[in-house]
This record gives structure tokens, sequence and C-alpha cells, in this order.
């Protein structure tokens, strides 16, 4: 094939992985170097890869690049990372962190989060928004679809705050966002279990949290503080010939009120229309097709990712053979216990019984460290352990 028809062929290529990928452009700051990829990772040395479509992967220095997030050089896909229950368990914490990071890699247009939750762990919703907040070169978009849980609430509205956009499907809702600990199967607030100074403290917290999360993504961080603290009332007013929201205590004379916009003692809930009209959400979509139309991906490749399910799957069947390995265990110190009663127990028989029975507990409590969802309290499997050793250990002392 001659030189000139590969030229042609590559030029040719070039244009068309231009509109068949959609990645970011990347252009060094002191010179007139220009190429288009997305960012996989950065490295020890603090150099970042990126897989370029002129040239595979380049590690560079990124602070000397001005980059611009177009899409060109994007790979066509759309990978769905799914939040359709409470947000309580850490296994499915870890896969959703791992999985981001992962998606984020493939150089995908955009990661789409549906969720669908009542809330959730404080701490571990925390870890969600902090593996969101931390992609700066791969776009998330948030889909509150509506689902069992109809909506994004309390710590689900976090969630979809740390996404660059916000979509909602019609009839959910998103807020009601105050802090809540479940003490042995009662919902109670940080002020009903810490009392009135120490519970604002961590309600203050979790409240700002909530206003930075809106304000990186130039959403009204009076807003979501309202979504935490009933005794916020929020305006709508138009200020210097711009339409803002402020808490009611700013409002200046000259400020023209446009509506109370969250009354005092109710929480912030948000219907898709309210949301949109104040810029809590970019729009509505009745469907996943109908969202990736609105965002011209519906050509995209979707891959909805299973590590989540998967990850709820395995603590399912941990929790299975734990419940059995326990059941067990109190099965063999119970025959110990009627043997020691009856007088018929050899002490060499009570010390091989003590002896399994201790590996049983040690092999829980490793078990339990490894998956920290198990319900189970692990302070008093070591107090079992322990109380087991000592008899083994005044047994085996005995001449």
């Amino acid at each position: 094939m001659a030189a000139g028809t590969d030229k042609w062929i590559a030029a040719v290529l070039f244009v068309f992985l231009g509109h068949a990928l959609s990645a970011d452009t990347f252009q060094h700051k002191s010179s007139d170097q220009v190429f288009h990829g997305f960012v996989i990772q950065t490295d020890e040395n603090g150099l970042t890869s990126i897989q370029t479509t002129e040239s595979g992967i380049q590690k560079v220095n990124l602070s000397e690049y001005q980059v611009q997030s177009n899409s060109i050089g994007r790979n066509q896909t759309v990978p769905i990372l799914s939040i359709n229950d409470e947000i309580s368990y850490e296994i499915e914490t870890a896969a959703f962190e791992q999985a981001l990071l992962k998606e984020s890699q493939k150089g995908p247009l955009f990661i789409l989060i549906e969720i669908d939750t009542p809330g959730g762990r404080v701490d571990l919703t925390q870890r969600l928004c902090a593996a969101i907040s931390q992609l700066q070169f791969c776009p998330t978009v948030a889909f509150i679809k509506g689902e069992k849980n109809l909506g994004a609430y309390s710590a689900g509205s976090a969630v979809a705050l740390a996404c660059g956009k916000i979509y909602m499907a019609p009839n959910t809702a998103m807020g009601a966002a105050t802090a809540i600990v479940n003490i042995d199967g009662t919902l109670k607030t940080d002020k009903d279990v810490f009392g009135e100074a120490i519970g604002e403290k961590f309600a203050s917290a979790w409240r700002n949290y909530l206003a930075a999360l809106a304000e990186k993504n130039n959403r009204p961080g009076i807003l979501a503080k309202a979504m935490e603290n009933k005794e916020i009332e929020v305006l709508e007013i138009q200020r210097d010939g711009k339409t803002c929201f402020i808490d009611a205590q700013d409002k200046r004379f000259s400020d023209r009120v446009i509506s109370v916009f969250c009354k005092q003692g109710e929480l912030l809930t948000l219907t898709p229309e309210r949301a949109v009209h104040c810029g809590m959400a970019e729009g509505i979509a009745d469907t996943r097709i109908g969202l990736l139309e609105m965002l011209k991906a519906d050509q995209a490749e979707i891959q909805v990712n299973q590590d989540l399910p998967k990850a709820r799957q395995e603590l399912e069947q941990v929790i299975k053979r734990f419940n059995k390995l326990m059941e067990m265990l109190d099965l063999n110190f119970k025959k110990l216990e009627a043997k020691d009663q009856q007088q018929s127990l050899r002490r060499p028989d009570a010390m091989k019984s003590l002896q399994e029975i201790l590996k049983q507990a040690d092999y829980l409590i490793r078990l339990k460290q490894k998956y920290p969802d198990v319900p189970v309290d692990e302070e008093r499997l070591v107090e079992f352990r322990n109380s087991v050793r000592a008899e083994y250990e005044s047994i085996r002392a005995i001449r």
C-alpha cells in the first residue's frame, strides 16, 4: 500500500475517532502541543497517565496543561452504578469506590449514578461523596429514579449533590437530609442521642457539608442547609437584577421577595419541578433512555456495573455462613456444658472440645473483621473466646 494512502487512511481514522469517540482536550501552556484523550490515573511521582487518541498512553505533569472538558477523545460508553437501598454496608461502599475509579479510568462520556434510597449512614455516605468528588476529569450525572423509595432522601440527597449534574424522574423527591442515628431499631437525631449542645455540633458539621457539596457544583448552599435544618426559612428574592435564594435572616431592605421558598418549621424536600426551578437539578427525565437522549448519549454503549449487587450478594452468603457457624459453636458449647453437669467429662476430652471451640471462635472473629457488616457484636465474640481460653488454660494447669 502506498505511503500516501496510509496517510489518507490515518487522516480519515482521526476524523472518525474525533466523532465516534468523545475525549477531553489537553493543551500545553507554553508550547503548541495538543492532544485529546482522558485521564487514567496519577502515579506516585505526580505524573498523570492519559490515554490519547494520537499516541496512546502519555505520562505528563498535568499542571503544565490546560484541560478542556469537551469529550473529544472519550469512549462512547456510559457506565451505570446504582444505589437502590439504604446506604448501610461497608462492603457496598468499598465496591462503589472501586467501581467508580475503575469505570472512570475507561474514559466514558460520563458515569451515570442512579439513586433510589431513603438514606443511610453518614460516614459511608461521606465516603461515597468523596469518591465522586475526587473524579476531577470524569463527569458524573445523578439520576434520581422513581422506584421503591421514590427519590433521594437524607444521605441520598448528599450523593446526588456530589455529582456534577442532577436529573430527576417525575414524582420523585430530593431532600429531608437530617442525620439520623439508629439506636436499637429506633431512629433518633443527633440531638436526641447526644443532647442539644453536642448534637448541634454534629448537625452543623453535616449541614455545612451538604452546603459545600452543593456549592462545589454551583448549587445554592442555603437550600442544602434547609434540607437538614427545619429552622431555616429560605426566601427566593431578586437582588441587583438577579434571582437568588437566601436565609430569611440575610434579607436586605432593597431585596424584592418573590416567594417564601421554604417555610420555617419544615425540612426542604424538592419535587423535580422545584429542584429545576431553584437550580438544584438540571432537568426532568421520564426514563433512563430519555435522560440519555437529553444528554446526547443515546448512541453510547450502556454498561451496567454489577459490582454493588455482587457485593450485597457476597455479604448475604457470608451472613448465612456466619449464622451456621454460630449455631455449631453454640451447639458444641452446650454439649460440653451438659457433659460437665453430668460429671461425665474427662480432662482430655474437655481440653479437646475447648480447643475446637476456640478455633471456631477465632475463625468467627476473623470473619467479622473481614466483613464488618455481619450483624454481630465483635466485642462479645472476643469476650466469649477469652473466657473459653481462660477455662482451657485452667484445665490444662491441673495436675
